[in-house]
């Protein structure tokens, strides 16, 4: 039987992005509490050496993940040219929920590392620096529709917390994906400037 997360089986460019499709797959299949290095040795198809010569250890590892994770998520938007306008914009922020298997997985990974940072400080920082990423696309995108940095810094940070919280409702089956996108889209066309 195929795995729902089959697709995320896609080629990658190199060795270090296929672990880190691996890592992602294991995480969103099993949750953060069983996440071990050597089922990302087996899943990715590699040796344990060449894991640990990319990743020193399994923080390392969550954090190369959600990097990864963040950075596949933004590539619709760099590919689109989404900071050219408002509605590509939030339209690049609603494609956030979605039920592709590639998308619920990303966001399961997501949330599952996010979770894990409550409890560990090394991990909260590297989620520190990749939500500071988000946002500064975002805020980026902002600043090109004419918002002073301020105030896009400020729409920014809220834009995050509303996907993020509408991401972890939807993944817990507290709301469905048509009241998750309904949601933040009316939410983002309140929040950003016309």
């Amino acid at each position: 039987m195929t795995s729902p997360l089959s697709s995320l089986h896609a080629p990658t460019h190199n060795r270090r992005d296929r672990i880190l499709a691996a890592a992602a797959r294991c995480i969103a299949e099993h949750g953060i509490r069983r996440f071990r290095m050597q089922d990302v040795v087996r899943e990715a198809g590699v040796s344990a050496g060449l894991l640990y010569y990319h990743f020193t250890d399994r923080s390392g590892l969550l954090a190369a993940t959600l990097a990864y994770v963040n950075d596949v998520a933004a590539e619709p938007a760099a590919q689109s040219g989404a900071q050219a306008s408002r509605n590509a914009l939030i339209d690049n922020l609603v494609a956030e929920i979605t039920d592709s298997a590639d998308n619920r997985a990303h966001a399961a990974t997501w949330h599952e590392i996010g979770a894990s940072a409550v409890f560990d400080g090394d991990t909260a920082r590297h989620l520190a620096a990749t939500d500071a990423a988000w946002q500064g696309r975002i805020a980026a995108a902002l600043g090109e529709l004419g918002c002073a940095p301020a105030e896009a810094s400020t729409l920014a940070l809220s834009a995050v917390a509303l996907v993020d919280g509408l991401l972890s409702r939807w993944l817990s089956a507290r709301i469905s994906t048509d009241e998750a996108r309904h949601a933040l889209r009316a939410a983002l066309d309140r929040l950003f400037p016309s």
